[in-house]
């Protein structure tokens, strides 16, 4: 069974005169027991996507389906197996990370000693330390209150998550670890699908990235598949204004950035490397590097 399925799926909003297609046709099939990581710029359609999903959005037409249930006609049914984590969640209206975990688990029908002891193990689970499980949540840092949010998660044993960029504002060390913890969710079976704007992010966690750009999907395969198939595959970085740049750049096989840093992208290695050879005398910062996941969203939706 698929964990999701989407099928012609519009949104559209009407403000006043004017009509905003927040999602235009969009079909994919997410499998279980997977990470798919939704990727675009700013106002691409990805949290639209995910409040459709989860029941808090209703679609303007076509057919969405979560772990083969309607998300219109069966909501409830859909609510009752996924659990979904906005970006401006935090966990501060409960004295502690233990409280606040038990009692949310005890509103959605779980005894007072099992959700104590689904809490602790959760808890646990996700790396708090004991000794923060009764202090205020007001006293943890950013990192640990992310941790609070995914330990109810990982409690309330749903078949599906959904994450808006959960790692937001986290600094990279902290951002790693909970990295590790998103992966611990696909151990125990559990399907994730995930915004974010961290590139690294996306490739390192996901089995699959569907990206979307103005509404619809532009591509959708595994990270690797995705940059494997750009028709570039190395990039000259300028950080400086140099001499001939303008000429150099004419000579690209793509480029981006109207002031630096530049991006020259080559098809050949041979070719980027000649090019940096030239920038090398003229007083250019330069560094080559193969492409990557943050360049294929550039190249796909620039221009």
């Amino acid at each position: 069974m698929l964990a999701a399925e989407t099928v012609d799926l519009w949104k559209i909003y009407s403000r006043g005169a004017k009509r905003i297609e927040a999602l235009r046709g969009v079909s994919v099939k997410i499998s279980e027991n997977t990470i798919t990581s939704l990727l675009g710029r700013n106002g691409a359609g990805k949290t639209t996507f995910i409040r459709i999903l989860g029941t808090q959005l209703l679609p303007t037409k076509g057919e969405a389906y979560v772990l083969g249930y309607d998300v219109v006609r069966e909501a409830s049914l859909v609510r009752k197996r996924i659990a979904v984590l906005p970006q401006e969640a935090q966990p501060l209206m409960f004295p502690s990370p233990l409280e606040y975990v038990k009692y949310v688990l005890v509103m959605r029908g779980m005894s007072l000693s099992d959700a104590e002891k689904q809490s602790k193990s959760a808890l646990e689970e996700m790396g708090i330390p004991r000794r923060y499980w009764n202090r205020s949540v007001w006293s943890l840092s950013g990192g640990y209150r992310r941790r609070v949010l995914l330990a109810l998660l990982f409690a309330m044993n749903t078949e599906l998550v959904f994450l808006d960029e959960p790692s937001i504002g986290l600094d990279p060390i902290a951002r790693r670890s909970l990295w590790n913890k998103i992966l611990s969710f696909r151990k125990r079976g559990i399907t994730i699908i995930l915004t974010t704007h961290y590139m690294e992010e996306a490739y390192i966690l996901s089995d699959y990235v569907i990206v979307i750009h103005e509404g619809k999907v532009i591509g959708y395969d595994t990270p690797r598949n995705l940059v494997e198939n750009l028709p570039v595959k190395y990039k000259v970085i300028v950080l400086n204004d140099c001499a001939e740049l303008s000429k150099l750049k004419l000579d690209a096989d793509y480029t981006v950035g109207s002031s630096p840093p530049y991006t020259l992208y080559y098809k050949q290695i041979e070719n980027a490397l000649e090019i940096s050879r030239s920038l090398n005398v003229k007083d250019c910062n330069i560094k080559i590097e193969p492409v990557n996941l943050e360049d294929y969203l550039i190249i796909k939706t620039s221009g």
